[in-house]
């Protein structure tokens, strides 16, 4: 899925809980024009059930596969945009992940320097994750080339699932780790860590624990964004109580080499507050930071908030909830994807649960016309399934406003994975 929490969550568990869903009334819904630009196909031929999106150079969109390729271990892919408007999008694997020492089921992507795409998967040679880069080639329609920058040992010294990545100054990743490391959970709390590129072409990345994960600082972290003065901000799925789950921030020590200090910065309380949040935040204006969380809110299923900084340094952090999700049969619920930030302000996302053939929506939520009103939800899309897709599970915004996403049912294709409800689907859509 879309924050790699695959170690915890698989493609299957998903499908498990889709097919437990049944018919229901019809969600309230406005409807722009979606677009599916690529039907995945059959595997082995081709990558299924995509679970990640960017946007690169001349409105090329790169993701990931959790199944697919030529093993069906996953892939990474490139959907290049037509020629002439309203022609097809052409669509390439560039990678086909091939065994556990070479690493399966990638779950994240981003875009560095010269068009080199960084990701995470599970396998690698130790079997606790990977992260690989993919080569642009340097001659057209040459060949991608993939190399793996760090294999996880897991703990207690090492992290171990890594579920995303962050790209920061002069090429260092930043990323969490589902587990591994310290910390009194069953397969250890997880961690934050940096990747520093070497000095000299073809030496080995060096690898730093920036945080390792604990009770009482939040465990599971699901990803970190890079804010000002490097500054990392993220969020964990379970708390000090392995419950409700955290935002904490990351601070840059003052000396080289020294220790970073974590801050949690908010506890998500349950009730009418959220619980779980599965998806990484983003930075809005004024360091505000935006996400979902999975559960809670007033009628348990999932919330958008925001997180605005203190007036003064070392002041508490102000967490509003801005949407809670009535019901799955309603609008949606279970948002597992972070939010994306639009033109004034505006907040787009995705459910995997919900509309009127309960397949998942995307959404939008608006500021108020004035500061402290409520914020407007409005469901832009209600995916009725197979051929058109189900279950969005990824989403990024262009900088013209066309919001880009997968989903990871659907489509005019059935695969070994998930049969007859496709292989997925990669969409446009303009709000």
């Amino acid at each position: 899925m879309a924050t790699g929490l695959s170690a915890l969550t698989t493609g299957g568990t998903l499908l498990a809980v889709f097919l437990t869903f049944t018919a229901s009334a019809a969600a309230q819904t406005t409807s722009p024009a979606l677009t599916t630009l690529y039907s995945f196909a059959q595997d082995p031929n081709d990558g299924s059930n995509p679970n990640a999106i960017v946007i690169g150079s001349g409105g090329v969109l790169y993701g990931t596969t959790e199944f697919g390729g030529t093993a069906r271990l996953g892939a990474v892919f490139a959907l290049t945009p037509p020629a002439s408007p309203g022609g097809p999008w052409s669509e390439t694997v560039l990678y086909s992940f091939m065994g556990v020492s070479d690493g399966v089921q990638p779950n994240s992507l981003t875009i560095g320097p010269g068009g080199v795409l960084y990701g995470t998967s599970g396998g690698g040679s130790l079997n606790f994750g990977a992260v690989f880069a993919l080569l642009p080639p340097t001659l057209p329609g040459a060949p991608w080339s993939k190399i793996v920058l760090h294999t996880f040992a897991g703990g207690p010294t090492d992290g171990a699932g890594p579920s995303a990545l962050a790209t920061g100054r002069d090429g260092v990743l930043y990323g969490t780790t589902l587990s591994g490391g310290t910390g009194s959970c069953d397969l250890g709390c997880g961690t934050v860590f940096s990747l520093r590129p070497p000095l000299s072409a073809g030496q080995a990345w060096s690898e730093t624990i920036l945080y390792f994960g604990n009770f009482a600082g939040g465990s599971i972290p699901v990803g970190v964004v890079i804010g000002g003065d490097g500054v990392l901000y993220g969020a964990t799925y379970e708390d000090g109580t392995g419950a409700a789950g955290t935002l904490f921030s990351l601070t840059p020590p003052v000396s080289p080499g020294g220790p970073w200090s974590q801050a949690v910065l908010h506890n998500f309380a349950g009730g009418g507050d959220g619980v779980k949040p599965y998806a990484n935040v983003v930075i809005g204006s004024g360091g505000t930071l935006y996400g979902t969380t999975e559960f809670g809110g007033t009628q348990g299923h999932g919330t958008v908030f925001s997180l605005t900084p203190p007036a003064s340094p070392g002041g508490p952090w102000t967490e509003t909830v801005l949407n809670s999700f009535p019901s799955h049969n309603h609008d949606g619920g279970g948002p597992i994807v972070g939010v994306v930030i639009g033109r004034g302000g505006v907040l787009y996302g995705a459910t995997p649960y919900g509309g009127s053939s309960l397949g998942g929506t995307v959404f939008a939520l608006t500021p108020p016309a004035s500061p402290g009103g409520p914020w407007s939800e409005t469901v832009l899309y209600d995916f009725s399934g197979v051929p058109n897709g189900n279950k969005p599970d990824a989403l990024a915004i262009s900088r013209d406003g066309v919001l880009y996403g997968t989903t990871y049912f659907g489509g005019i294709a059935s695969c070994a994975r998930s049969g007859s409800l496709g292989c997925g689907t990669v969409f446009s859509l303009k709000p």
